[in-house]
């Protein structure tokens, strides 16, 4: 029997790369995709001819994750629609070689109190930077990390993860926390990471489907998709209840969260990522 051959981390970046080309051209046919290929678009099922790739004309701002061991990469950044830039995020999985999942979000909120797409153009050199061995992640702690992060929302609680004190968190490219951006929003409040999972008890958020595809030990980086329900709040002038599919992208360091990035699309309450 012939053993499967592995990409190592700059051949599934290679692929991921090869795959937006192939988006932008129209054109699937130089691409190796597996038999049983499936493709999402915020959570539906779309296949080479619909969604995005009928729609999205390039991309910008990319910044590459990659997990030789589950043999998966991730993708987040920009993507032009009709000459205008959203924020995207995508997922591949790639088995015996070939592609096998497509698992894209592409959001339409572009700008906002909590969302600046100009700001992805500026891939933040951060996630890039190497963490010196005794400072960076294993697997273990790289899901763990990112996985406390989920559960402090879902509990509504700031102390559940490890907060490095430098760290701050962007939605969809906007700077979210120690901000006075955020003083535009309905609460009026600058947040830091942890006061910002503090204020979300009265949505009463569930975080389900929690899963952690890439875990790039190179950069200390966890890659995880997850949807999180937000409930509505009575006589609350915010409009974002719904379920967020989200693919959150986090920087570990010394065992803490030191940066945060969520790519995300408000989705009708109860949806589903598809996977």
């Amino acid at each position: 029997m012939t053993r499967a051959k592995l990409l190592d981390r700059d051949g599934l970046i290679h692929v991921a790369r090869d795959y937006l080309a192939a988006v932008c051209r129209r054109d699937p046919s130089c691409l190796a995709l597996d038999p049983g290929f499936r493709a999402t678009e915020n959570g539906k099922d779309i296949d080479l001819t619909s969604g995005y790739w009928s729609t999205l004309e390039r991309f910008a701002g990319e910044l590459f994750f990659a997990d030789p061991e589950t043999q998966q990469t991730a993708v987040m950044g920009v993507a032009y629609r009709d000459g205008q830039p959203w924020p995207f995020a995508l997922r591949l999985r790639i088995r015996d070689s070939k592609i096998s999942e497509a698992e894209a979000i592409l959001s339409t909120d572009g700008n906002g109190p909590f969302a600046d797409v100009q700001q992805l153009l500026k891939a933040d050199l951060l996630y890039q930077a190497p963490v010196p061995a005794g400072r960076a992640a294993d697997r273990d702690e790289l899901e763990r990390s990112a996985d406390s992060y989920w559960e402090g929302l879902q509990q509504s609680d700031g102390s559940i993860p490890a907060f490095h004190y430098r760290c701050d968190k962007y939605d969809n490219g906007a700077k979210t926390t120690n901000s006075l951006m955020t003083l535009l929003s309905p609460d009026k409040t600058v947040h830091s990471c942890a006061s910002g999972l503090n204020n979300t008890k009265p949505a009463r958020p569930i975080s389900r489907n929690r899963r952690y595809p890439v875990l790039d030990t190179a950069l200390s980086v966890a890659v995880s998709f997850v949807v999180v329900d937000f409930h509505p709040i009575p006589d609350s002038p915010r409009p974002d209840a719904g379920s967020f599919y989200m693919m959150g992208v986090f920087k570990v360091v010394d065992g803490q969260l030191r940066i945060i990035d969520e790519i995300r699309e408000i989705l009708p309450f109860g949806s589903e990522s598809g996977w």
